[in-house]
């Protein structure tokens, strides 16, 4: 098992210094590869006990088995002795962009260009949303009416998605793109922070460079809990990633 000190800096964070899920998790799969011989990451599930903060951290990695062509990890953060998220990764290759799949059931979201999407920023007034400054992400207007302090009552989210620094995807930076949507609960009238419990990411091939398109539904919203199941289609039309999370919300009294 290999244990080092990492620093969590405030880039990704929301407000006064929540850190993003997604982010997170790309931190904890980075570390994870540098300990296999295997390239990319097929399947991660993560739990998130605590919320870390910013600032020192503590990141344990350890080999649970390698394989020739699969190996699985472990990866876990930790601040001042408690667990704050649990990753187990599965490594292996990725099919290369652009290869066509056996079977696909799923179909392509259909979004407005990006242009005549809404551009996804923090209200003035509000506290910061590192993700926002980080990541640009354009809703599709249909599926983002809270955005205009209306609430049309749909359980789904559709964007676009890619970084505001142009680096181009690859299968680290889905980890993140997987928990950056907003929750689907804004739109069903339900405000404030959502923490991700729970979240595992299925990576399929290389993303091809380009807009990421994104759609994110839930099927049960109840009892204060909520599931988001997430689609990422790259620019080709691939589809690159499928995720789903468990999620705490408040249930309006």
């Amino acid at each position: 098992m290999a244990t080092f000190e990492i620093d969590l800096p405030d880039t990704w964070a929301y407000g006064a210094g929540v850190l993003h899920g997604g982010w997170l998790l790309e931190t904890l799969v980075t570390q994870a590869l540098a300990h296999t011989q295997q390239p990319h990451p097929l399947a991660v599930s993560a739990h998130y006990p605590a919320a870390p903060r910013i600032g020192s951290a503590q990141l344990e990695v350890e080999v649970l088995r390698e394989g020739r062509s699969v190996s699985t990890l472990r990866a876990r953060l930790s601040q001042q002795g408690h667990v704050k998220v649990e990753a187990l990764v599965t490594c292996g290759s990725l099919p290369p962009s652009g290869q066509e799949p056996m079977l696909l059931d799923a179909r392509l979201p259909e979004l407005p260009a990006p242009e005549l999407c809404l551009h996804h920023v923090a209200p003035q007034g509000l506290p910061r949303n590192g993700v926002t400054e980080q990541l640009e992400v354009r809703l599709d207007p249909a599926t983002a009416a809270w955005a205009t302090a209306d609430f049309g009552g749909s359980a789904q989210v559709r964007a676009w998605v890619r970084t505001v620094d142009g680096r181009p995807p690859d299968p680290l930076m889905l980890l993140t793109v997987a928990d950056a949507l907003p929750p689907v609960t804004l739109d069903l009238g339900i405000p404030g922070w959502v923490p991700t419990l729970e979240l595992t990411v299925l990576l399929r091939s290389l993303p091809a460079p380009g807009w990421l398109r994104c759609v994110q539904r839930a099927r049960l919203v109840h009892g204060g809990w909520f599931d988001e199941e997430c689609e990422i289609w790259d620019a080709r039309g691939a589809l690159v990633a499928q995720a789903r999370q468990l999620a705490a919300y408040r249930p309006t009294p």
